[in-house]
């Protein structure tokens, strides 16, 4: 089988990658180049930028695939730009949406199932994957080749702390560092909201099940693991981990919205929304499927991964946005901290996100960056 996956080197690609290659399956990525250090000798590497399909042509050349994996497009325009280059070159056009796009209630704790109202409008990410969807759908009725549409909910690997208001990705830890320090963190409405999370690798070998399967034809599944927890319970798991007391400030939705506007949609929009799935079709289409990794596992492998770094990276942005939030609800004592190893640019960063209004301090950073 010949695999091409549109990425490679993401949380959820590269362990698709992986498990494609233990699979034996040839397995090329498509991507910018920027992050292709360390793949893998056999797999074939093609450079390109996916904003600008007209040149996929040039680079593929005669290639054709079996199966393509499209981990790169968010909108309906992404997927009419993309799938009418790519199509023609494969037998199943995987789409990797998102399980946020179901409409859910704060207060309902059933199941989500495929068949559920789409798409929640309470974020605009949601709205542009499903339209997406329906994008897809719609061309595919001209083409040849057959659509998968896959959605994930939140996902994480050893690089990424499943936390709901997060740090920018390879800088999680951010939040570890935070915690040793005695820096407080914070929920949302009692950290009741429900969260299924999902390790990389468990959703990669449900992926990987789904390539050139015939029940995969013209179908939608999320790929979601069986554990569930309150948002509570995560962050108690990564103090537990640590080894420390928890120190947690209860804030609700509204004083949050107000401290930290970045965030209001995909809080609004997701994180105080309950998000239970019920994954009988994905089993069904994958017997072997199995999702082994509890939170407490992948917790302790995302410590341990930070602790073998020589190097540390540090989100001093999130750090003071947290610390200027906290203040503004009542917090002491909260200051720039200089983690270890962090950068002789840490506390500049620190303190302009720490004192400025976002949008001034965006706008500063900028400038001495």
């Amino acid at each position: 089988m010949k695999v091409l996956l549109l990425g490679g080197t993401g949380t959820l690609s590269s362990d698709v990658l992986k498990y494609s290659i233990q699979h034996k399956y040839s397995t090329a990525i498509l991507n910018r180049g920027r992050n292709n250090t360390h793949i893998d000798k056999d797999v074939r590497i093609y450079i390109a930028d996916l904003k600008f399909p007209e040149t996929i042509n040039a680079i593929l050349g005669e290639e054709t695939f079996d199966v393509i994996v499209d981990f790169y497009s968010r909108t309906k325009e992404d997927i009419l730009k993309l799938f009418s280059v790519l199509s023609k070159r494969c037998v199943q056009y995987i789409f990797i949406s998102s399980a946020c796009v179901y409409c859910r209630n704060n207060n309902s704790l059933q199941a989500l199932s495929e068949n559920c109202d789409k798409p929640n409008k309470l974020w605009n990410y949601n709205v542009y994957k499903y339209e997406a969807e329906r994008q897809l759908i719609k061309m595919s009725k001209q083409y040849d080749c057959y659509y998968t549409i896959v959605r994930p909910y939140i996902t994480y690997n050893k690089e990424r702390i499943p936390w709901g208001i997060a740090p920018a990705y390879r800088f999680h830890r951010t939040i570890i560092e935070r915690i040793k320090s005695g820096k407080p963190m914070f929920v949302w409405n009692g950290g009741t909201n429900y969260c299924t999370l999902t390790y990389s690798e468990d959703f990669a070998k449900a992926l990987v099940g789904l390539f050139l399967n015939p029940k995969a034809m013209n179908e939608d599944f999320h790929i979601t693991s069986d554990y569930c927890y309150q948002w509570k319970d995560v962050l108690f798991t990564i103090y537990k981990e640590l080894k420390i007391t928890p120190n947690i400030v209860d804030l609700p939705t509204s004083l949050i919205i107000k401290y930290l506007p970045e965030y209001k949609n995909e809080l609004i929009g997701d994180r105080s929304l309950n998000a239970i799935f019920n994954n009988q079709k994905i089993k069904e289409a994958v017997p072997e499927v199995s999702f082994q990794t509890s939170l407490n596992e992948g917790i302790r492998r995302v410590i341990a991964y930070y602790e073998t770094l020589p190097t540390f990276n540090y989100d001093f942005r999130y750090d003071a946005r947290i610390d200027r939030m906290l203040f503004k609800c009542g917090e002491k004592g909260l200051h720039f901290i200089p983690y270890t190893n962090s950068t002789i640019h840490a506390k500049k960063t620190y303190l302009i996100y720490r004192y400025l209004p976002l949008r001034i301090a965006n706008k500063l950073n900028e400038y001495i960056s």
